[in-house]
Formats: structure tokens, C-alpha cells, sequence
């Protein structure tokens, strides 16, 4: 029926709907949004348009002095075109720039930048060892029949060469955003489905974290167990916190100082091995048969064929070739090992005595020169023995042998270890016309034999160097030598026709010198292992096994916040536990009578294993946490 309007006629006007008005409606808000959106597009600058969210405190600090366009093109390389770049990302003109790429533009210092895409910036080969050691781990335990094993290692589709920074680092979550959080989430991005609850899904451990001291040799059961109770009568109890105190930062001292834990009960025992000194040369005794051929040797050092060359003489002989087969051919430096029926024996003697004036004479006359030489001769860097040459004076050498020789050197010349008087000298005066006449050479002038002339006997003419031949007010101490010294240094022994050296307790640098020096020696060379057995030498390697090695290692390695490690531990979060705050309640010492002998030697098996189990009583979604990083780093360095 046709519509009928109020005048009651009837028309054929098109009246518009309610559908219809909505598209109009519609079609005008979206022209609308489109004006406001380019007139947005023209007003609000790119960076503010396209940013997603505040950045973290550590970058937006970094950032802040920049200009506005420096500070999204910091991170992202399209804001340093054009508008359009944003969305043309993947073009030829951008493929060769990654974000990852300008991250490495500032972290390059912490980075290797050749590793820092690598999965735990480790190289491929370190990544197949690893995996080869969690594959027969898992082997060997209960990992590989339980399927932990697919677990451990991602799956080969998985590119460990190229792993994004944004894969675990995450910006524009606002000021409070740590982007050193990772979820565990993240870490099976590689991992993908592999890890489970830790109590159940994690691998056992072995020895973690017992071993990690590195080169100081500690045994905490035979201090515990023997030397404590016995000192004092067990006055002195074992207290872990007197070595490992907590530090500034409420961390635990991992390792101890010398001065701190070990001084008071070591130092006297040190001292005692001090004492007893190291030669630096000591003459042997010589039959007189051998000595037939050599001028002025010591008539206290004639006798039996008896005596040791000392280690660091016979270092010092090897280098002239005259007797460095004769000092090698000496069964463990001792001459009394010779066989006295051997013919060749006086003559092996006699040529090591004249080695052994001559390397006096040759350090007395030339100095620390010649001992350097020797050195560089025998192929071993003198740099360490620097310490010893300081403390040593070439005059003590040379006066030694001005005290026990008296012979002129093998080159034909006076020595200069030899006392030099020198000459008296006649004075005559006479006038000019008198240094002519016969008179002068006459014997009135040149006196008599026998006769005795007063201007000789003048005590200015007297070399106040030689001394007088009246030894009668020379006072002999009574004091031993090494006495003489007790706060440590060279001096010399005219009984024993020694040069020695007595160490001034820890730490003593001619010591450490000395043992660098001899540490550069062939491993089997048995003038090596003769000086480590020297008692104040083998007290110092006893403790510090790595200062054999070359270079020496002297002092523990610290490994904590060490970025070479995957396993990171703190104490100071389990220390507000009231029962973690006895440190016998995670580390338990192993009662040493029930520890095999060889167990001794290596530092960390004197306590018992450090269970799973024990973490993960603790350790769960409920508790403390089980997130991958609260244990494990991401970064290392290879």
C-alpha cells in the first residue's frame, strides 16, 4: 500500500532506514579517523608514534642526552630513514643490518663479538664437548634410561650460531623492566620442552662444588680432625667463619689470606724450615788425590769424598761446558756416591773443584752479569731469578774466595777472589845530578839482604784492605752464621764453605724466585725434583702445588662472578636461613680415617657430596624458585 502523508495524498518520497543512515554515519566517522590519523601522522613525530612502551631505566639513561632521532635509531636501524622504512624492514636496503648487530655497537667490551650470537657465547667445538660430557653423564646415571638425555641438548634444528639478543633480552616494558630476567620460558627457546620440575628433571652433579679452589692444596678434614683438637689441647675450635668472614658485601670470603686463617699456627713451623737455608753454593770434600792438580782448595774441605753439590751450584755449573757432564754424571748431586775404584773419579773431582773456583771467581769479578748469562745459556728466562740477584751482593762471593782460596785463576792473571797485598815500596831521595852516578845502583843505596829499612815499615804504606799478618785480635763470633740472619737474607758459612740464603717465612720473593727458576727445568730432570725436595722448598709447594708450573700460580683463582663458569652460587640469600647459617649443614667433612690415602692430595674430597636433593628441599615452585637463572648464566666466556 502506497505511503499517505498528513494532507492525505500519496506520494512516491524514498525514506531513508535505519541501515541505511548507519553506513552513512559510518562512512563519515571513518573519514573522520582518516583526516585525524594523517593529521596525526603529520604532527607527532615518528618516534613517539611508533613507540611501543617506556624503556628500561639502564637505556633510557643512556639515551636521554640524544637527539630525538638518535633515539630509536640507537636500536633500530629503519629510524634512520624514513617513515615508510618502518614497514620495509625486510628490503634489499636493510638486509644487511640486524638489530642484534647495533647492540653489539656498545656491548662490544663485555662481548667477544665473535661469539656474541653463538648459543652461551661459547664456539661450536667447546658446545660439542659439553654435549659429549652431559651425553656420558647421562650415561653413566639414571638420566639416559629415564629419558633425561633429549632433555640436555637441543634439537640440531635449533641454530646455536645465531641466536637474537631480542630472544632473551626484551625492551619497552617501562622504567622497571630488568632485562636481565629471564623466564624459563625463554631459556626453552632453544631447549624447547625439555626441562621439567628440578627436583626430578635437572642432572645430578659431581663434586659441585667441592674443587673449585683451584691451586691452593687445603685438606679441611686432617685441620678439623687432627691439627685443631691437638693444638692447645683443642682450646682452638674449628670455626669455618674465622677463614671465610663475610665480606662488605655479605658475601662469604671464598679464599682465605695467608695473614688471616694461616699465619698464627704456621708461621713458627715456617721459620723452623727457614732456618735450616738453601745453598747457593756449598764446597764438597775432596780426597787429596783428586786435588793434585788444583791450586789452593781449602785444606777444611780435603778429606773423604764427601758432601752435595747444591742444586742451585749445580745449575749454575751446567752452564760451563768444562764440567756439565761431569755435574750430571754425580749420582744425585752426592760425590760420596762415587765409586773410589773408578780411575776416572780423581779426575771428575778435580775438574768439578776448578768448576767451582772458577764459577766463584767468574760471579766475584763479573757480578749478577754472570749469572745471567748462565742462565740465558742453560735456556732459562732469567727474568724470575731477578729477586735472588738483588739480595745477593757479588762482593760476599768474592769475599768467600778470598777467604778459602789462594791460587791465581785459569787465565793466568790474578783472581779477584784473591787476596791482592800489595808490594812495599822503597823511597829514595836524591838530587838530579845524583839520579846519575853510580851510587844509586850501588848496594849501599839498595841495602843488603837481610837489612831492614824503617821507611818500610811506614803504616801509611800499608794497605788497609790486606790487613796486618798479626790475626791475634780477630774475634771469631760464636753464633752459627745462619743465626746471624734471623729475620732472613744471605750470609756466609767459612765452616762449611757454604754461601747460603735463609728465607724470611711466607711469601718470601728470593724463594719464589728461586722456585720459578727451577720450575722452567725439563719435568723429568732429576736437579728438578732434587730442589723440590730441599725442606723449605717443599713446604712452600706443599701448599702452592701450581707454583711448579710455568707460568707459577701462586694464588687461588676466585671463581665467583667468574663469567667462565655456567653454575653461579651466592651465600648471602641462604645465610638469612637461620638453619643454613651453619655451614656444616650444607658442607659435611668426611671422616678421615675412612678416606683412602690418594684422596688426600685433591682439595674439596674431604667433603661429603653435595646431594640434589639438598637443593630441591628448598628449591621449588612453592619456595625459593626454580627459574633456570637463578643458578645458571647465559653469557660466558670460553
Amino acid at each position: 500500500m502506497p505511503a499517505v502523508d498528513t494532507a492525505g495524498s500519496t506520494g512516491h518520497a524514498r525514506v531513508r532506514t535505519w541501515s541505511g543512515r548507519r553506513r552513512r554515519w559510518t562512512v563519515l566517522f571513518l573519514i573522520c579517523v582518516s583526516l585525524g590519523a594523517v593529521s596525526m601522522f603529520a604532527i607527532m613525530p615518528a618516534e613517539q608514534l611508533f613507540k611501543p612502551g617506556e624503556l628500561s631505566t639502564p637505556h633510557a639513561q643512556i639515551l636521554a642526552g640524544a637527539v630525538a632521532g638518535e633515539k630509536c635509531g640507537a636500536c633500530h636501524h629503519q629510524a634512520a630513514f624514513s617513515l615508510a622504512a618502518w614497514f620495509q624492514s625486510a628490503s634489499d636496503s636493510h638486509a644487511a643490518v640486524r638489530q642484534s648487530d647495533l647492540c653489539m655497537d656498545c656491548h662490544h667490551r663485555t662481548i667477544d663479538a665473535n661469539l656474541a650470537f653463538a648459543a652461551h657465547n661459547l664456539p661450536l667445538s667447546v658446545r660439542d664437548q659439553m654435549t659429549e660430557t652431559i651425553r656420558l653423564a647421562s650415561k653413566r646415571s639414571a638420566a639416559g634410561s629415564t629419558g633425561l638425555l633429549p632433555r640436555l641438548i637441543p634439537d640440531a634444528a635449533v641454530d646455536q650460531n645465531d641466536v637474537a639478543c631480542r630472544t632473551c633480552h626484551q625492551e619497552h616494558h617501562g622504567a622497571e623492566g630488568d632485562l636481565l630476567s629471564l623466564s624459563n620460558n625463554q631459556c626453552q627457546t632453544c631447549h624447547s620442552k625439555r626441562f621439567g620440575a628440578f627436583a626430578d628433571s635437572h642432572p645430578d652433579w659431581k663434586g659441585w662444588p667441592y674443587g673449585r679452589g683451584g691451586e691452593l692444596s687445603f685438606n679441611h678434614a686432617t685441620h678439623q680432625q687432627t691439627h685443631f683438637p691437638s693444638r692447645k689441647s683443642g682450646a682452638e675450635k674449628f670455626d669455618c667463619s674465622i677463614c671465610h668472614p663475610a665480606g662488605p658485601t655479605g658475601e662469604l670470603v671464598r679464599v682465605a689470606s695467608y695473614e688471616t686463617s694461616c699465619q698464627t699456627c704456621h708461621d713458627e713451623a715456617m721459620n723452623v724450615q727457614a732456618g735450616t737455608g738453601i745453598d747457593l753454593i756449598a764446597l764438597p770434600s775432596l780426597p787429596p788425590n783428586a786435588l793434585n792438580n788444583v791450586s789452593g782448595w781449602p785444606e777444611g774441605a780435603t778429606g773423604f769424598a764427601d758432601g752435595e753439590i747444591s742444586p742451585l751450584a749445580e745449575l749454575m755449573l751446567r752452564a760451563d761446558p768444562t764440567v756439565t757432564k761431569i755435574v750430571r754424571s754425580v749420582p744425585g748431586g752426592d760425590v760420596s756416591q762415587l765409586s773410589i775404584e773408578d780411575p776416572q773419579t780423581n779426575e771428575t773431582l778435580a775438574r768439578l773443584a776448578n768448576g767451582y773456583q772458577t764459577l766463584i771467581d767468574d760471579v766475584g769479578r763479573r757480578g749478577q752479569s754472570a749469572i745471567q748469562e748462565r742462565l740465558l745459556e742453560l735456556g732459562i728466562s732469567p727474568g724470575p731469578f731477578q729477586p735472588v740477584l738483588r739480595s745477593l751482593s757479588p762482593q760476599l762471593i768474592e769475599s768467600a774466595g778470598q777467604k778459602w782460596f789462594t791460587r791465581t785463576n785459569l787465565t793466568g792473571t790474578q783472581s779477584a777472589t784473591i787476596a791482592r797485598p800489595r808490594p812495599k815500596i822503597r823511597l829514595v831521595l836524591a838530587d838530579d845530578e845524583d839520579l846519575l852516578e853510580a851510587e844509586l845502583l850501588g848496594s849501599s843505596l839498595l841495602g843488603e839482604p837481610g837489612d831492614e829499612d824503617e821507611l818500610l815499615e811506614d803504616p801509611l804504606l800499608q794497605d788497609p784492605l790486606v790487613g796486618s799478618k798479626d790475626h791475634s785480635s780477630t774475634v771469631v763470633s760464636d753464633v752459627p752464621p745462619s743465626e746471624l740472619v734471623q729475620v732472613g737474607g744471605w750470609y756466609r758459612d767459612d765452616q762449611r764453605f757454604a754461601v747460603s740464603y735463609r728465607g724470611n717465612g711466607h711469601g718470601d720473593p728470593v724463594m719464589v724466585g728461586m722456585i720459578e727458576t727451577f720450575a722452567q727445568l725439563a719435568e723429568h730432570d732429576p736437579l728438578k725434583q732434587r730442589f723440590f725436595d730441599a725442606p723449605f722448598v717443599a713446604a712452600c709447594v706443599s701448599c702452592h702445588p701450581g707454583a711448579t708450573a710455568v707460568p707459577a700460580i701462586w694464588r687461588a683463582k676466585r671463581l665467583v662472578g667468574q663469567r667462565s663458569e655456567f653454575t653461579k652460587f651466592s651465600h648471602r640469600p641462604h645465610l638469612s636461613v637461620s638453619a643454613l647459617g651453619d655451614c656444616s649443614h650444607c658442607h659435611q667433612v668426611r671422616d678421615r680415617r675412612t678416606m683412602p690415602d690418594h684422596e688426600f692430595v685433591f682439595a674439596g674430597s674431604e667433603f661429603k657430596a653435595l646431594e640434589r636433593e639438598s637443593c630441591a628441599a628448598c628449591h621449588h615452585a612453592n619456595a625459593a624458585g626454580e627459574d633456570c637463572t637463578q643458578c645458571h648464566r647465559y653469557h660466558l666466556s670460553p
